[in-house]
């Protein structure tokens, strides 16, 4: 009878867009409306990634399909492949909201979400000539990935606003996460050998 309970409440969270955490791993739950990860109960926006709202069409060569919904799927099941851990950038912008979750930069098993997610062409950056991942959403939409297949262009309306904060702290972070990104490739692959 036990293990027809577990099984009855797994298959709850399942229908529920919720995941189920392995033994000492922390439930990640993936809110598209509000675009948004819960993790331990705290709501994380993914710093320089925006993923289309859920409800969005992208309008391609090929004909309309419901990219956004796509998005956010590939988003939930990625997330359930791992370990996801997000860490809250510190912002130094009195006018940041806080009821929409706290910007964060968000790794699954160690490397980060938020740049995956642009370089697999499921997230966009923002309008900033600094902003993070250029270089990754550059490559997903030369290799026609996500969102960028058959010839779509997002509406600018789909961007996140520059932000107003420092410019010479964003590139410090963007720097920071760099950095702890490249030594954990370094550490792995010396762990591989």
């Amino acid at each position: 009878m036990r293990f027809r309970s577990v099984i009855g409440a797994a298959s709850l969270c399942a229908g529920l867009g919720l995941t189920v955490p392995a033994s000492g791993e922390s439930a990640v739950a993936v809110h598209p409306e509000k675009g948004v990860l819960i993790l331990d109960e705290t709501a994380y926006r993914l710093d320089g990634a925006s993923l289309p709202h859920p409800d969005a069409h992208c309008k391609a060569n090929s004909g309309t399909w419901r990219c956004g919904e796509t998005a956010w799927t590939t988003l939930q099941n990625h997330v359930t492949s791992g370990r996801v851990e997000c860490k809250p950038l510190v912002s130094l912008s009195a006018s940041t909201p806080t009821t929409d979750g706290l910007r964060a930069e968000c790794t699954l098993n160690g490397a980060s979400l938020n740049a995956w997610l642009v370089r697999s062409g499921w997230a966009l950056t923002d309008d900033s000539p600094a902003a993070a991942f250029q270089e990754e959403e550059t490559q997903a939409q030369q290799e026609s990935l996500g969102i960028w297949h058959d010839g779509f262009m997002p509406p600018l309306e789909w961007r996140d606003p520059a932000s107003s904060e420092c410019n010479v702290c964003s590139a410090r972070h963007e720097s920071i996460v760099r950095s702890k990104e490249k030594q954990q490739q370094k550490s792995n692959s010396q762990s591989a050998d």
